[in-house]
């Protein structure tokens, strides 16, 4: 069956996590300052301060399976109530808390510029071969629209956020509901991720599934192949196209 659409994660795949930690917290001390008052520097360090505590907001939840989201949510509301607590500013009421917590990754993302290089031009040389792209994250999804702005128009597929799915776990029920959504066989569907356990449950649910790797290594990946950049894509999808 002819290979129809292609959907990526985002992080370390499409957009660098590492350029994209210094502009996340640069945008909460903007977007923050400016709500609230305070130093934006202020805001930014206490980001960062959170990030490098991130487990212990999440030690008692569960993201996996049915009512992974109720958790998912509280993890956000969490993490953001502790900006407040670091730096010394009196807390919103619970309603405005809670909404924040759940706008605040979209917001603070907006300008971001954290692209790996080759992405449009592979994703471009995608499009030329008629596939239809989309996404598969994680993220809520408007942290994946103002993330990948730059290049948000070469997606004519389904964007789908943890948000939009109902559902944090990228395993085989998130997969066969992505085909499903977008009208496509499995077989025609090809998933680029950069982690091992996301491909092997795409490929467990009939897709064709690609390591990116951005690095050397990747022994033992459960995926069909292995990609270190991605116009590698561009070969393989003509073979698969066919």
């Amino acid at each position: 069956m002819p290979l129809t659409h292609v959907f990526f994660d985002v992080h370390d795949v499409l957009i660098d996590g590492r350029q994209l930690a210094g502009c996340y917290a640069a945008g909460v001390g903007r977007v923050l300052a400016a709500r609230y008052g305070g130093s934006a520097d202020a805001w930014a360090e206490a980001n960062r301060q959170v990030f490098a505590d991130w487990d212990s907001y999440y030690t008692d939840l569960n993201l996996s399976g049915d009512e992974g989201m109720r958790d998912y949510y509280e993890g956000m509301f969490r993490t953001t109530r502790a900006l407040f607590r670091l730096t010394g500013t009196p807390e919103p009421p619970f309603d405005e808390l809670q909404a924040l917590s759940r706008e605040l990754p979209g917001q603070v993302t907006q300008g971001c510029r954290a692209l790996y290089p080759e992405v449009r031009p592979a994703l471009e040389g995608l499009r030329a071969l008629g596939l239809t792209l989309g996404v598969i994250s994680s993220a809520p999804e408007g942290q994946i629209r103002s993330s990948l702005e730059p290049v948000l128009d070469l997606f004519d597929g389904w964007i789908s956020g943890a948000d939009t799915a109902d559902r944090f776990d990228k395993d085989e029920g998130r997969y066969a509901a992505a085909a499903l959504r977008s009208a496509a066989a499995p077989a025609s569907c090809l998933i680029v991720d950069d982690k091992a356990f996301a491909v092997g449950a795409a490929r467990r649910a009939g897709w064709f599934s690609v390591h990116c790797v951005r690095a050397a290594g990747a022994s033992g990946t459960p995926a069909h192949t292995v990609v270190h950049d991605l116009l590698e894509l561009i070969p393989l999808c003509q073979t698969l196209i066919r």
